[in-house]
Formats: structure tokens, sequence, C-alpha cells
């Protein structure tokens, strides 16, 4: 399907040789004919090879004609990238031409930002030809020159980029690695949407690996990273996978939900391509619950979307979706139809991919004469109706110039409003940023200041009490000041903690850390704690010394925070397990309570500032709601993710996991 743009391309560079080519079969072909009836065939071979690139090079001229037209420079050449990276889906050729076009401008030279753009853009064209390794050749150049001038952005898209190609070709550990260059760069820029878009990617790449919780832990993050609520794709994509990762954890019921949420968003942006995948992801689902109707529903609307715009792949995976409900429902003839069904279009498509290739296959064997007749009589009727196309067109180029020049007229008119926009966005982000720097600011410094005041509280109730001669009454007053003393000393640790956490971004000195030992040393550490609650701490450790480098202060505190949780939330009797492991280049280390589980509607705010859990401490603990605000910072600056999965009732597990 995608040969035959491709081979276009390759005539239009070099269209000579594809004359010369088609006038010596044309001269071999009609030895023994007479002279003139082997002239004419000749011209007529020479027509059927340069129509096509005539017609493109009209289309090629109005577009340039229109370009030129801008007397602005930077305008004129940040037109063609713009639009030509719109056509690089469709048009892929197109948008490798603009990007050529971009390049040759005089104003370009000397410019690495547009040579950036443009091989982003080349790059993005051939891929969309499934032609990878020249995709990667324009990425790995983009990223050397973004490189070069510490062009932040234009790095990150060139990594994101090839972590598509490596996605495509099942490199994941290398696509998980250039993803996340992609996403640090996207959130240095302060690019939120771009940053959901590679988080999104990431999690892609765990559903590839059968790692659900992974790929809803950093779906999560992917929500919170879109920055723009009218980016529905962001939203829809983000939707697709939770829906995916859900499924495979067999959480059926919210992958239904997440699912509905991006049919809901794929309807609302008119993607029918999207809208055909979403569908069927919620047909399996619930073949899985064994709602045969829905899922035969589902199944239908996504094969009627897919066939309504030529889905390919899609279709038969409609087809195949059917076949396993009706299987399922034990309805064998109903199934082994859809199968033939499916079977029948899977070979049109390779049919028609065969046909293309073939029909761009030039080996130079002799044709059939009478072969050459029949095209010369199809020849001489399509050049005829050129002819007449061609006369009649010209009125229709000419409105057609005119409203290109109107449009163009348009874009301008748009590009400025949106640039006065964009100023004006900006100057109320700088506002905001400088309002949340003034914000941090000031909570750390009164949390300074409290801390004093508390611990003076604390010591005079501590005198009182050792003074002693006080009646029941008083010391029950004491004992509740004293926990209210308390309580407010670890709010305000808590904000001075998440003050340090959020400011320490840069220059983390990192160490090699035993992290066998440190488990050990934490589960001992809350041991007492375990005990007074009569809850067991179970450790799962390897046999071996495991070393990281890391940043032991961080890591400590994530764990001891997670510790503290699961026995904070865990009843009388019940247990808590810590294990580590290691796969791939990263260490996992998990902590597994049995408390009452986290719902799903504080999964959406967990690890938001000041947000507390709807399940309560069962002994009467204190807790401020920055506690997992604090751990997830920590984490990120660790280089790693945070995972949560949980049951209701049954408890929770939080995975933490580190770069080796």
């Amino acid at each position: 399907m995608r040969t035959q743009p491709y081979s276009h391309f390759r005539m239009l560079q070099n269209p000579m040789a594809s004359l010369l080519s088609i006038q010596a079969v044309v001269g071999l072909g009609l030895r023994g004919l007479k002279w003139n009836l082997r002239l004419g065939l000749a011209a007529l071979a020479l027509v059927l090879v340069w129509t096509p690139n005539v017609i493109g090079q009209v289309r090629n001229d109005s577009l340039l004609a229109t370009f030129r037209s801008i007397s602005d420079d930077s305008l004129r050449v940040d037109s063609m990238l713009k639009i030509g990276f719109k056509l690089s889906f469709s048009e892929p050729i197109l948008g490798i031409w603009l990007s050529e076009q971009a390049e040759a401008e005089p104003w370009s030279q000397g410019r690495t930002r547009i040579r950036i753009r443009a091989l982003n853009l080349r790059g993005v064209s051939y891929y969309n030809m499934n032609i990878d390794d020249l995709a990667m050749q324009n990425f790995f150049e983009m990223l050397q020159l973004a490189d070069s001038i510490g062009n932040v952005l234009g790095q990150a898209s060139a990594w994101n980029n090839i972590g598509n190609i490596q996605e495509k070709q099942g490199q994941f550990d290398a696509a998980l690695s250039s993803y996340r260059h992609a996403r640090a760069g996207f959130i240095e820029v302060e690019r939120g949407n771009n940053a959901s878009i590679a988080w999104a990617n990431i999690a892609n790449v765990y559903l590839h690996l059968h790692e659900p919780e992974m790929a809803i832990a950093v779906g999560d993050s992917a929500l919170d990273a879109i920055d723009n609520p009218s980016d529905l794709r962001s939203y829809a994509a983000v939707y697709g996978i939770l829906g995916e990762a859900n499924e495979q954890r067999k959480n059926y019921d919210r992958a239904i939900q997440y699912y509905d949420m991006a049919i809901e968003k794929a309807i609302s942006m008119e993607d029918d391509y999207f809208l055909g995948l979403q569908l069927i992801g919620r047909a399996r689902t619930r073949l899985f619950m064994e709602d045969l109707a829905g899922a035969k529903e589902d199944a239908q609307k996504a094969l009627e979307v897919n066939l309504a715009f030529g889905g390919g792949e899609s279709v038969v995976s409609s087809y195949d979706q059917l076949a396993a409900i009706a299987k399922h429902k034990g309805d064998s003839r109903a199934a082994l139809d859809w199968l033939e069904k499916s079977k029948a279009y899977s070979d049109s498509i390779q049919a028609e991919e065969s046909a293309t290739a073939l029909a761009n296959y030039q080996d130079g064997r002799l044709m059939n004469v009478w072969y050459l007749f029949g095209l010369v009589s199809v020849g001489l009727l399509a050049m005829l109706l050129i002819v007449v196309l061609l006369i009649g067109s010209n009125k229709a180029r000419r409105r057609i110039n005119l409203e290109l020049q109107g449009k163009n007229q348009q874009i301008l008119r748009q590009n400025e409003q949106i640039s006065q926009q964009n100023i004006a966005l900006s100057d109320q982000n700088e506002q905001l940023n400088n309002v949340n720097h003034e914000m941090a600011g000031l909570m750390h410094v009164v949390a300074h200041d409290l801390k004093a005041p508390l611990n003076q509280v604390a010591g005079l109730i501590s005198l009182v009490v050792e003074e002693g001669h006080l009646s029941a009454a008083q010391q029950k007053m004491l004992a509740m000041a004293q926990k209210v003393s308390n309580n407010a000393g670890n709010l305000v640790q808590d904000l001075v903690e998440l003050g340090s956490a959020e400011q320490q971004v840069a220059h983390l000195q990192k160490v090699s850390v035993p992290l066998r030992a440190l488990i050990s040393e934490i589960a001992a550490a809350f041991s007492a704690e375990a005990a007074r609650k009569s809850i067991m701490i179970e450790t799962a450790l390897p046999d071996e010394e495991i070393l990281c480098e890391t940043v032991p202060s961080h890591l400590r505190r994530v764990l001891d925070n997670l510790v503290s949780n699961a026995l904070k939330f865990s009843s009388t009797g019940k247990k808590v397990q810590i294990s580590l492991s290691k796969a791939a280049d990263f260490h996992f280390i998990s902590i597994q309570d049995q408390g009452p589980g986290i719902s799903p509607e504080d999964q959406k705010n967990l690890y938001r500032k000041f947000h507390k859990l709807s399940a309560r401490p069962t002994g009467g603990e204190s807790t401020s709601g920055l506690g997992l605000a604090i751990v997830k910072t920590l984490v990120e600056q660790l280089g790693g993710e945070i995972a949560l999965s949980s049951e209701l009732g049954v408890g929770s597990k939080f995975v933490v996991s580190i770069p080796a």
C-alpha cells in the first residue's frame, strides 16, 4: 500500500531514465512495423510518462507561486514547513518536496533551526511512507543539529520520533530510553502537551511488554501533563491506552470507562480511524465480560466505520473480532463466515499491494504487440481526454490560484492573531510562574518560621506534664494538646521537605546504594511501630546484594513514606510485604499492604498536594496529604516512575522503578 507513492517519487527524481526505458521497450516491441507507427507510439509513450509529471509540476508551480506571494521571508518559510507537515500524512511526497523548497530559500541559508524543522518534516514524511531507514537518518541528523545549538525542543522532538521507529521495529528497551529523553526535554521547555505525548508513548511500550501497572501509572502522568483542555487527540490517545492497560489487568469495568471516554473524544474530533480502534477494544473487553450483545454491537459498528474510510488492517481486525464473538456464542458457522470474510479482505489488501508493486516494476521484457495496441488505444483516448481537461482547466487553475491567494491572506491574518495570542499566553504563563514561585517561597518561609514556636509549645507541654499534680481532666487535655502539636509539627516538616524536594532538581549526587541492605534496615526501623499494631513486616529480597547508582536520601525518604502509609492504613493482624527485583535496566521495589484499598476516585488525585484519601488511618494517626506528593516528586527526580495497583477491600501495592 505504501510502495506506490515512493516509486512515483523516484520516477519524478529521474524522469529521463524512465522515458528512455519505455522508448526502448516500444522500439523493440514494434520491430517490423512501419516507421511512422513506431514514432507515433514512442511519442505516446513520452506523453504517458510525462503527463503525471506535468500535472504534478503544475500543482507544485501553483503552490510555489502562492508561497512566493508572501513577502515576509520568515513567514514564507514557516508556512511551507507548517503546510508540509499537515500534508505529510496524506501526501508524504509533497511533504518531502516542501521541506526541500523551504531549505532552498535564500533566507533559510545558515539558519540551523530551519534546517532542524526541515529534517523533522522530511523524516516524518518518510516514516509515513514506511521508509524507516531514511526516516531514522533524518531524525538522527536533526538530533545532532539540535545538540550542536542546545535546541532542547528540537532534541526532544527528534528523540520522540526515533522512539516511534524503535517501537515499530520491536526495540522496546531502546524506545523507552528515547521516549524518556523526549519527555525530559518537553518538560524542560514547558511543553505540557508534547510531554503528554511522550508519556503516552512510554505507556504504550509498557503495553507491548505486558506491564499494565506501569502503563497505568505512566498514563495517569500523561493525563496530568496535558495543559490544553481542548487537546482532544491527546486525551483520546491516553484514554485508549488506559483502557487497554486495565483490560490487560482484567479490570474490565475500569477499562470500559476509559474506552467510553476515548470513543467520545474520537467522535468529537471526527477521527474515524481512532474511533474504529477504540470500538474494537471495547468489543474485546465486553467479550471478556461475557456481554456478547454489547461486544457484537461494538464490533459491527467498528466494521462499519472501518469499511467507510477503507481501514485496511482495521477492517480485518473487525472481522476477526466478530468471528471471536460468534465462536464464544458457539455459532461455529457464523464464526467461519466472518473468518472467510477476514481472509478475503486480507487477500484483497495483499493483492492491491502486489498490483501496486507490479505497476512499479520495470524489468525491460518485450511487450506483446497486441498488448501494445490495446495500450495505444487506451492511451490515445486518455491523451485526448487530458488535452480537453488541460484546456478546460486553465480558467479553473486561475480561479484556484485566486482562491489560494485569498486563503493565503487569511492564513497571514490568522498567523498574526495566533502570534498575538501566543505573546499574551506567554505573559500569562510568566505571571503564573512568578505567582507559583512566590507562593512556594512564602510557604517555605512560613513553614520554617512555624517550626520554632511549635517546638516551644511541645517543650512547654512536656514541662507541665513533668511537674505533675494534674487532675485526670488536665492530663487528658494536655495529651490532646500534645497530639495537636505533634500533628502540626509533622505538617510543617512535610511542607519543608516538599519545598526542598521541588527545588533540588539539578546536580543530584548519586552514589552506589546497596538496595537489599537499605530495605532490610527500613523494615527493622519500622518493626516497633508494626509490633504496636500487631502487623507483620515481610521482605522478599534476592540472596545477593544489588547495587544501584542513585540518591540515597531521596530513595530512603520514598520508602519511609510508603512503608509508613502501609502501616498507617493497615488493621491489626495484617501483613505488609516489601520486595525487590530487577528487570532490564530498572530495579523494582514494591510495598504491598492488606489495607482497605484506594478507590478509583482517590486514585485520580493520589499525588496532588493536600489531597487526603477517603480511607482513614486505623490507629488514629495524622495525615497531611503531602506524603505521596513528596514521593512522586522524589521518584521522578531519580529518573524513575511509581505505579499503583489497588483493589477495594483487598489492599494496595505501590511499585517504584528506578534506573539501575
